[in-house]
């Protein structure tokens, strides 16, 4: 892709091979994301966000240069599937960071004396956690 974000190449093809192409780094980039987040290798998340957001941003200006086609070409709808993916990829690297953020949270509760509030709300499958002690308790 062009040096200027709001110029997409001339040829419908270049840019059509740009998407792909960065649909693609996308991808491995929310996957290194991913994994940083799992070992909390801060450093390693930080490195990978100008990146991240220098991808993001030339896929915004490709995706409104193809939505202004008519017809869309068809190498951007192919792309959206991918796309799809990337977005859930990255709505799971928000939610791992948010349980984390939750978890430290807790925990600096707990070392300051506070009372913690419950931590995980769902299990693992996503259902309601049970509350612990006596359900008699709970009903009252």
């Amino acid at each position: 892709m062009s040096d200027d974000l709001r110029t997409p190449p001339a040829l419908p093809e270049a840019a059509l091979a740009d998407a792909q192409t960065l649909t693609q780094r996308l991808q491995a980039l929310l996957e290194l994301e991913f994994d940083a987040l799992k070992v909390r290798d801060l450093p390693r998340f930080e490195e990978l966000q100008a990146e991240k957001n220098s991808v993001l941003e030339q896929l915004s200006a490709l995706a409104q240069w193809a939505t202004a086609q008519s017809p869309v070409p068809q190498g951007w709808e192919d792309q959206q599937e991918a796309l799809r993916a990337c977005r859930e990829a990255h709505l799971r690297n928000i939610q791992l960071m948010q349980r984390q953020l939750q978890a430290v949270r807790g925990a600096l509760q707990a070392l300051q004396g506070e009372q913690a509030a419950a931590v995980d709300l769902y299990d693992r499958l996503g259902r309601m956690g049970r509350p612990q002690g006596n359900w008699s308790q709970h009903l009252a």
